[in-house]
């Protein structure tokens, strides 16, 4: 059974967001591999470093920068000092660690429980987030916010006027809610588990534009889509290998996307075993791309998982599983 989807402005590339007092990456190709295409780093909170300084983001960000993976920071915001003040302070450690292979992002979420400091009044986030986002505005970068569902809704960032703002909405088990508006990218479990990285849970995302992207530059182009979804294929089950064909766009963007049925943790239990893809371009001659032919690939994909293909125009993706799962083709 295949279901046609129209035309949408989707990149559906997974990413990460990491805190180095409770995520330590021990292989950044690892996660590469897995098929981490984004990483967020926690730099700043409030008007210093993270747990006094005791948790920089130095070593990850010079890890995902070295395994070729676009990684950017972010803020979490406090009451005070200004939010001037706080932009400033972020946009200083960006700058100094390279940071700029994603947007800066405003994490605009409450203290834990327990802390002593002061959250930002609900009646306050909106003016505070305006102020932050203009701010890294001037410094010339594109601003970012975070924040869940509920905040969303509540404070609607698509009307703030702020331009070209990267909007990232979490919410676990379920997209944001249309009354939460537009948004770039979706974080949709704080319970995922990523091959090297050494943490009792990482958050999963997944992006649905190119906004959160750089380029490397700081600067973000403009809003665009660096993919479309043309089609979604649930695939059936076989114990045994089989192969299935998939008919691509024949761009420069074409990809398959494996999706396994994932619990709220963002890993599936009925996992999807990668056989060989054999993808050929418009003038019948092989383009490449078979995992099974990267050193130490890993066959058994337990989460969503993006292979390039550009040029193809078909491709035989070779599998088994226990399960039914499902598969993007986007170009």
């Amino acid at each position: 059974m295949s279901i046609a989807f129209a035309r949408q402005a989707v990149t559906m590339a997974l990413g990460i967001d990491v805190y180095s007092r409770f995520q330590t990456v021990t292989d950044w190709q690892a996660v590469k591999r897995h098929g981490v295409t984004f990483v967020f780093v926690k730099l700043t909170d409030g008007g210093g470093l993270p747990n006094g300084g005791r948790n920089t983001g130095d070593a990850l960000v010079a890890g995902a920068r070295t395994a070729g993976i676009p990684v950017g920071g972010y803020h979490f915001a406090q009451a005070s000092p200004s939010p001037e003040a706080q932009a400033d302070l972020f946009i200083a450690q960006v700058r100094r660690l390279g940071a700029t292979g994603c947007v800066p992002m405003l994490d605009l979420e409450d203290n834990p429980p327990g802390s002593s400091a002061p959250n930002i009044p609900d009646g306050r986030k909106r003016d505070f987030s305006i102020r932050f986002c203009n701010r890294v505005a001037e410094h010339g970068f594109r601003p970012g916010i975070y924040l869940n569902n509920s905040l969303a809704k509540m404070l609607r960032p698509d009307r703030f006027g702020v331009p070209d703002l990267v909007i990232w909405i979490a919410r676990y088990g379920a997209k944001p809610d249309a009354a939460a508006g537009r948004y770039d990218v979706h974080q949709y479990s704080d319970a995922g588990q990523i091959p090297g990285i050494r943490a009792s849970s990482v958050d999963l995302n997944e992006s649905y534009t190119n906004a959160h992207l750089t380029g490397g530059g700081g600067a973000a182009p403009k809003r665009k889509a660096t993919t479309e979804l043309m089609e979604r294929r649930t695939i059936p089950a076989s114990p045994n290998v089989t192969s299935v064909r998939l008919l691509l766009s024949g761009s420069e963007t074409a990809a398959i996307i494996v999706r396994p049925r994932v619990d709220g943790d963002g890993v599936t239990d009925a996992p999807v075993w990668q056989g060989n893809i054999y993808a050929w371009g418009s003038d019948k001659v092989g383009i490449g791309g078979n995992p099974l032919k990267t050193p130490g690939f890993d066959p058994k994909t337990v989460s969503h998982r993006r292979y390039h293909l550009p040029g193809a125009v078909w491709a035989d993706f070779e599998y088994s599983s226990n399960a039914d799962f499902e598969i993007d083709i986007v170009g």
